[in-house]
Order: structure tokens, then sequence, then C-alpha cells
């Protein structure tokens, strides 16, 4: 009985695996000379179950990402995706789902770049070699964009910046403001340990207020940025 139970549970997995493998998936074409590994990529799923979000694991060597628009075997009826890909735009995809599969190339229209420098006002924070500031970008326009009111802003890490000891750093960000529907964003930075990644803490301009938020607003250029934290 028990041996006819494990064949049972066997069984049915194998079949809720071919099952998976067989759905339609929603690929996403990766243009040449783009590391599959840097690109980034969120969606949003709606559909018969409410709404559901997640993100795509990045690898090595990819030609193209999929996203499965199913939610417990449920389909989704809408899709909306947001893509990274390093240097260029960010893309932003709505797309209808009926049962049969979707392919999207991820075009790189060149976003270029603006040199950002900034200085931590503490410099006993940059005396331990092992730390380093992680900047990301914050996409407040994403909660409109997939059409929820609340939770987790789309953060998009732009990379690491070791500042030296006197708590100097400069880092190339992309030019978001040159695309005028990321203009509603801002740069965090994040001071950390570098082999753990463990937080140390928030960083935020030195001259806003005590209560502000921990972010820069993006611009067309930045003057030298004093940070603190927050």
């Amino acid at each position: 009985m028990w041996r006819r139970s494990l064949a049972f549970v066997a069984l049915l997995t194998s079949v809720q695996i071919v099952e998976a493998q067989e759905r339609p998936k929603v690929s996403l074409a990766i243009p040449s000379g783009i590391a599959s590994e840097t690109v980034q990529i969120y969606y949003f799923l709606t559909g018969p179950f409410g709404g559901y979000g997640g993100f795509v694991r990045a690898e090595k060597k990819k030609a193209s990402y999929d996203i499965e628009p199913f939610v417990d075997g449920r389909p989704a009826e809408n899709i909306k995706i947001i893509a990274y890909l390093p240097g260029c735009e960010i893309a932003s995809l709505d797309l209808t789902f009926s049962g049969t599969p979707i392919e999207r190339w991820l075009d790189c229209y060149p976003l270029g770049s603006v040199s950002f420098s900034g200085q931590l006002l503490s410099a006993a924070t940059t005396r331990v070699q092992s730390r380093e500031i992680e900047v990301n970008y914050l996409a407040m326009w994403s909660h409109e964009f997939f059409g929820i009111a609340d939770g987790p802003v789309t953060t998009i890490r732009l990379g690491t910046v070791r500042p030296d000891r006197d708590g100097k750093f400069e880092i190339a960000l992309p030019d978001f403001y040159k695309q005028s529907s990321l203009r509603d964003g801002a740069i965090q930075f994040i001071l950390q340990e570098a082999k753990t990644g463990n937080i140390i803490s928030f960083l935020k301009p030195a001259e806003t207020a005590p209560n502000s938020p921990n972010w820069l607003n993006v611009q067309a250029s930045y003057p030298i940025v004093q940070l603190i934290a927050a």
C-alpha cells in the first residue's frame, strides 16, 4: 500500500511537471551584446487569481528569458513587464494573454549616462575598506504602471562603488532624465558590507530635512552631493 501511494505521488508529480513544461510562456529575447546576467526583469500578472508580482532570476549565457503566465494553474489575463538592460532605456510592456505563447524582443535604445560625485560626511564609516555603497534606481512610477496601490517599489540595481578614505566616490548613472517616463524615480544609496551585503545604513543628502526620504530625485545633472546616514 505504501509503495502504491509513493508511485501515485511520483506519477502525479511527473504529470504536473509535464503540464507546466507544455504551458505557453511569455518569451523575452535579449539583444546580442547584452550580458544576460545583467538584465533585470519584473512583472505583474492579473487574472481570476487577483494579482501576482514577481521577477526573473538572472543567469549567464541566456538568449531569452521566460515568464510563466499562470498562478496556481490559472492563466493570467494581463501581463505587465518592466525590463532593464544596462545602457538602454527601461522597457515597459503591457501584454494581453489569451492562452497562446507570446514572444517579444527587448530592443536596446541607448540611454547614455551622467556622472555622479558624492562624499560621505562621516569619514569613520569609510575607513573600513570592506564597505561599499550600493546604488539603486527606485521606479516610483511602477505602482501606477502595474495598477497597484501599495507594496515595494520596483528597485533596479545600478552597481556598487567603494568610497576612498575621505568618503569620496564617483559613479556613472544611467541618464534616466533623458527618458521622460523615468523622471518619476529616485536614486538610492545604501552603505553595506562588501563581503556579506549586510546593510549598515541608508544614505541621504545632507542638505535635506531630518524626516526627508532616503533618496535623491532623478535629475538632468548632479552637483557634488554630500551624504549622511539616514
